[in-house]
């Protein structure tokens, strides 16, 4: 046992605690006993007949106060063990030789009168899981409580998200799949999908509109007029006018471009669109049939994976994520925390305002709980039962005396202080018989 942890440590402390409790009931029920023991032969040897009316109620208040007390001892201890070892003695050692059927009949009560669907399904009715949540979640101290549990467990989280084990498994991982992705039929089908009933004319639109947008872009015309200037012939060059007549070019090109694009993008019966769309169906077949095609798609997508460049960006994006989430959550004036209590409050209100979505929430908590009853009650009575069954005999009586045996020692008190009484009673009564007899 390793008594460094605190909970093993307050564990044994406890357990000592109930042994020397446990003892100390044991020497008082004895201590009553053996009182009883000293006052009755005290008394016999005093007066051995007991003839003195006064010396014959205590002998035999003495008497039954013995007999109680055994009896009661015999009883407590057949519990747990064979009284003086004499395990001929039947109905003894109860708890140990009956160990595994105390272990089921334990699982069925608890199960049975605990369990029960029935008694679930009314206590979480009860319960009213949604009212509950709403006024949780709506009170700022709830609220804030969330919020606080939320930044105290993210730290563990982003440790456990940015550790270099996880991050090689994932990378190591999702390479093994995508490198086994048909990535060319997954093209084909998404594209299949964009271009049903039209679709994708939305998309084109705002596509053709965004590359007019680009071409007309200073650095485009900047490097367009660079690419010109080079092919421009050798006079040009040399009469130093290479570089306005490349610009003038780079203009007339781009706003040429531009317009057209544009266009194409205003008119959806524009030639060149038509003729680009009418490509898109020859396109997907080609992605899901031609052999050539799909190499080339194939080897882009191993060339991606296989990019160390990509590979580094994405892990240096990563961390500096890791990193600006550390130093928020570390922060007194949190953003998540800020947000986390703002959005639990505005969850609370909302629902608190809709009762259709309390109904809703119950229902759904209601149909969810239904099913899993059964099942997890059949599995804890299962686990009830494998537990006892793991114990031995010896250490289940051991506990069960600890937590039950502090109490059963009052039965012995009780034994031997009624036993006394009635003993006393019934001497009194036998007297008052007498008297009337004789």
């Amino acid at each position: 046992m390793d008594y460094g942890d605190p909970s093993v440590a307050t564990a044994a402390l406890v357990q000592a605690g109930k042994q020397k409790d446990l003892g100390k009931k044991k020497a008082t029920a004895a201590a009553l006993l053996v009182v009883a023991c000293v006052v009755f032969v005290g008394a016999t040897l005093l007066d051995p007949k007991h003839t003195h009316w006064g010396i014959g109620l205590v002998a035999a208040a003495a008497e039954a106060a013995m007999v109680g007390g055994l009896a009661d001892w015999f009883a407590v201890v057949a519990l747990f063990r064979a009284p003086l070892g004499q395990r001929w003695i039947p109905h003894t050692a109860i708890i140990p030789r009956n160990k595994d059927k105390i272990g089921s009949s334990l699982a069925d009560f608890i199960c049975d009168h605990f369990l029960g669907k029935a008694q679930i399904l009314d206590k979480i009715r009860q319960f009213d899981p949604a009212e509950r949540l709403a006024r949780g979640l709506a009170d700022p101290v709830s609220a804030r409580k969330v919020a606080d549990f939320v930044v105290r467990l993210s730290p563990r989280f982003v440790d456990m998200l940015d550790s270099d084990e996880l991050q090689v498994f994932v990378r190591d991982a999702t390479r093994e799949k995508l490198a086994g992705l048909d990535v060319s039929n997954l093209l084909a089908q998404l594209l299949s999908v964009l271009t049903k009933d039209g679709r994708h004319h939305e998309a084109v639109d705002s596509l053709l509109h965004d590359v007019a947008e680009y071409v007309d872009r200073d650095e485009v015309r900047a490097m367009l007029a660079a690419k010109v200037a080079e092919e421009l012939w050798a006079a040009a060059r040399w009469l130093h006018v290479d570089k306005p007549i490349a610009e003038a070019l780079a203009n007339k090109m781009a706003q040429g471009t531009r317009q057209l694009l544009r266009e194409m993008a205003q008119n959806r019966e524009h030639e060149l669109r038509e003729r680009f769309e009418r490509q898109i169906p020859e396109y997907i077949g080609r992605l899901q049939s031609d052999p050539v095609l799909r190499g080339k798609v194939h080897a882009f997508r191993d060339q991606v994976l296989a990019n160390q460049e990509l590979s580094h960006y994405v892990r240096d994006l990563w961390h500096a994520a890791m990193a600006w989430l550390r130093d928020d959550l570390a922060s007194p004036s949190s953003a998540i925390h800020r947000h986390v209590l703002g959005a639990a409050m505005g969850l609370g209100a909302q629902l608190q305002a809709s009762e259709e979505m309390k109904n809703w929430f119950n229902g759904w908590v209601m149909d969810t709980i239904d099913p899993l009853a059964d099942e997890y009650r059949e599995k804890i009575r299962q686990f009830i039962v494998d537990r006892v069954k793991a114990w031995s005999a010896e250490e289940l009586t051991e506990q069960l005396e600890l937590s039950l045996g502090r109490d059963l020692q009052y039965i012995r008190y009780n034994g031997t202080l009624v036993g006394a009484l009635i003993g006393a009673l019934l001497y009194g009564l036998m007297l008052a018989i007498r008297a009337l007899a004789g």
